[in-house]
């Protein structure tokens, strides 16, 4: 290993609530599984957030339903998501949580971008699902839960989700995808949690995680390795090389995170090599700033 390659220094993991927050069922556990893993082994309180049920995905709701995409209807993709909500905790039950650790948003899968930047402030409406308000399923989403309503597909409505849970969590780490991810919600969903985590009053640590490069070369190498680091980004553009942390996954931590990957069967009929290939013997953070520029 080169020395550019080296990690850098590592923060002692705490033993603060952590949240980890995921733009769809099944980011949590390509990014984040060994940390999840940790801290319920530490006996650490953590959080997942789903922002949505991933009931935007045209591919993954003609096979769940067993159309073509073009005879979709609204409730194949809230199908979709109901199937995806329940795939996350098979996930994350692999990776030692319970679904009392869970919580669903209901925000809108290819629409979080939207949402956030939408000059009229909203609603926003999810052209999958018709839907311009967050739902639930057998338990209702977030803002029922709490709120004895549903809240509407706008970004000071996330904003405002995200920093109660925070607040409430008393969170020190927070997780969630990279600014620079090649994935629209996922660039959003950093600048959601940003936004929040200042309403908060948020005073820990921003860790984030990649998902997709902007080439959609990311991971490398492909297929499981777990005895592999990962291999540096194909395009680091905005993304610097070496990552800020690579924390180890030990060979039984690497076999249960592919267990939960592989909970995602959807996503793995449609794109197994690339989603298992973030079996590595490590996982790997930037960390971010929580204050936002003003846009």
């Amino acid at each position: 290993m080169s020395s550019d390659d080296e990690p850098r220094s590592q923060a002692p993991l705490g033993a603060s609530p952590v949240v980890v927050v995921a733009p769809h069922p099944d980011d949590e556990s390509l990014g984040c599984a060994g940390v999840i893993m940790g801290a319920v082994a530490r006996g650490v309180d953590v959080r997942v957030v789903f922002l949505t049920y991933g009931d935007g995905f045209p591919a993954a709701a003609a096979l769940h339903a067993g159309k073509d995409e073009d005879a979709l209807a609204p409730e194949d993709f809230v199908a979709l998501g109901q199937e995806r909500a329940r795939q996350a905790g098979v996930a994350t039950r692999a990776l030692g949580l319970d679904e009392t650790h869970l919580t669903f948003l209901g925000y809108p899968d290819s629409g979080l971008a939207a949402m956030l930047d939408a000059s009229d402030g909203g609603p926003w409406t999810q052209p999958f699902t018709g839907k311009s308000h967050t739902y639930g399923f057998a338990s209702p989403e977030h803002h029922t839960h709490v709120h004895g309503s549903p809240a509407p597909y706008t970004r000071d409505a996330v904003v405002n989700d995200l920093a109660e849970i925070i607040a409430a969590s008393r969170a020190e780490e927070i997780y969630v995808t990279h600014p620079a991810d090649g994935h629209a919600d996922h660039r959003a969903a950093c600048e959601l949690v940003v936004r929040a985590a200042g309403a908060a009053s948020f005073d820990g640590t921003l860790y984030t995680y990649l998902v997709h490069s902007a080439d959609h070369r990311w991971p490398l190498p492909r297929g499981v390795t777990p005895d592999a680091p990962f291999d540096p980004l194909p395009d680091p553009s905005g993304i610097p090389w070496p990552p800020d942390e690579r924390r180890p996954l030990s060979p039984p931590e690497a076999a249960r995170k592919l267990e939960a990957i592989e909970a995602y069967s959807l996503e793995t009929q449609l794109s197994g090599e690339y989603v298992r290939s973030f079996v590595k013997s490590e996982e790997v953070f930037w960390r971010g700033a929580t204050r936002s520029p003003s846009r």
